[in-house]
């Protein structure tokens, strides 16, 4: 009776010694802002008030509070999947592991040309964003070639060549018709005079990979004229797709991850420039800067090769040419709390370093800029997204950034309450048929 009574007594004291420790490394150590698997900001100790404590929100946000900023939990977390990955072999009987890739959301013109404005040729010398007159005729343009290498294939639908990993596509038809019909859906219930863009970007794999992989189904060029061809004539579509193809020769793709770079989503608001009526911003008019040359994407995670870890990437960016602006950010559906944010954060750097472009991906982001030119648009988008939106303060008075995965009120409504003249629905080629998106943009479309 007496070793029971002692063994409880030491399980009693251990339980507080623990209890205490977590909660003094609660206080010492410094909060987290983002995680990197999990692509979204941390949440941090919450503004304490007498509404929230009498409705009983006080404790539902320092619950999420001590949650995302518990001692050691990315760590705890990735031991977590350790032991998942031995007591769960998600192997199949040839031995191929299946690592899913967080297409976490995250273009040809289409072919009838009467459906769609004539590329908008601007002036280089024009010092400040305008608005052009009208369309001319372009000489064609050149389309960089590149050395073909020898093609490393993983058993997890990525290739790698020489140093750049990239994601195998496959399209269906079916799918990429639905997604336009979606689109289709939303312009005739968005108010009467909305202009509604899409923006549908292709992978690294169309640019940079030979031509075996990425013919029939596998073209994204093909697929992403079946969505256009699926669209109603008022809807513009953007062509990112000939920008990013006719600059494939410099740094528009990262190497270890399945985005974009800063350069690439450039390209992409050049030819949204081209279809909204800018004078896109030159690159040598904007601020630019370069993190460290350390980071490691997706792509690296999820295959872990080598050659990918020997040579990370670099991250660059352009700064907006814009007086000043106030970025407001909504993380959660339910709006219940904001906080400022940046664009074009420098100190975001290391494995961190794609957020620095607006953050993660959330409910909302608003950019209020300090321009007047009676315009305002609304980006429904993946997180190929986040590189694109700063380049849009080049132009508009109002940004509105929305996640469909986190944002859950009516799109129609956020629209008409902000006098919104222009949505924009930006997905790579993954996000056209990623159900979770979908679903979700469904719920918030109708």
């Amino acid at each position: 009776m007496r070793i029971r009574r002692e063994n409880q007594a030491i399980t009693i004291i251990v339980f507080v010694v623990i209890l205490l420790a977590v909660g003094l490394l609660h206080l010492i150590l410094p909060e987290k802002d983002v995680s990197v698997e999990e692509k979204r900001h941390l949440r941090r100790f919450p503004e304490l008030n007498f509404q929230d404590a009498k409705t009983g929100e006080q404790s539902v946000k320092i619950e999420g509070w001590f949650s995302d900023q518990f001692p050691f939990r990315s760590t705890l977390i990735e031991v977590g999947k350790g032991w998942r990955k031995i007591a769960f072999p998600n192997l199949n009987k040839d031995g191929m592991q299946i690592i899913p890739i967080d297409h976490d959301l995250t273009g040809e013109d289409d072919p009838d040309e009467t459906d769609q404005p004539e590329p908008l040729v601007t002036d280089p010398t024009d010092p400040l964003p305008s608005q052009t007159d009208g369309p001319i005729e372009t000489e064609p343009p050149i389309i960089p070639t590149i050395e073909e290498d020898e093609v490393k294939s993983t058993k997890i639908g990525v290739i790698i060549i020489k140093d750049r990993a990239m994601e195998r596509y496959y399209g269906n038809e079916k799918n990429l018709k639905a997604y336009g019909e979606r689109l289709n859906k939303l312009a005739a219930s968005l108010p009467s005079g909305t202009q509604l863009y899409s923006m549908v970007v292709p992978t690294a794999v169309e640019l940079f990979a030979p031509d075996k992989y990425h013919s029939g189904y596998s073209s994204q060029k093909d697929c992403i004229e079946i969505i256009n061809d699926t669209l109603k004539p008022d809807i513009k579509r953007v062509n990112a797709y000939d920008k990013l193809l006719q600059n494939r020769d410099k740094y528009i793709y990262f190497r270890t991850d399945h985005h974009w770079t800063g350069l690439g989503a450039y390209y992409a608001y050049v030819a949204h420039c081209e279809s909204a009526g800018w004078t896109p911003v030159r690159l040598d008019q904007m601020e630019h800067y370069t993190l460290e040359g350390t980071y490691l994407g997706s792509l690296y995670r999820a295959t872990k090769e080598d050659v990918l870890k020997n040579n990370p990437d670099t991250t660059e960016g352009w700064k907006p040419l814009v007086d000043s602006y106030k970025a407001t950010a909504w993380d959660k559906g339910d709006m219940a709390s904001s906080y400022q944010t940046r664009l074009n954060d420098e100190r975001i750097v290391g494995d961190y370093s794609y957020l620095n472009y607006s953050g993660g991906d959330r409910a909302l982001l608003k950019i209020v800029t300090s321009h007047a030119s009676g315009r305002k648009i609304l980006v429904v988008k993946d997180s190929f997204g986040n590189a694109f939106v700063p380049y849009l303060a080049n132009h508009y008075d109002e940004i509105y950034v929305v996640d469909p995965r986190y944002y859950k009120r009516s799109l129609k409504t956020l629209v008409s309450e902000n006098d919104i003249g222009e949505v924009m629905i930006l997905n790579y080629m993954f996000g056209t048929s990623n159900s979770t998106w979908l679903k979700r943009f469904d719920a918030i479309a109708e």
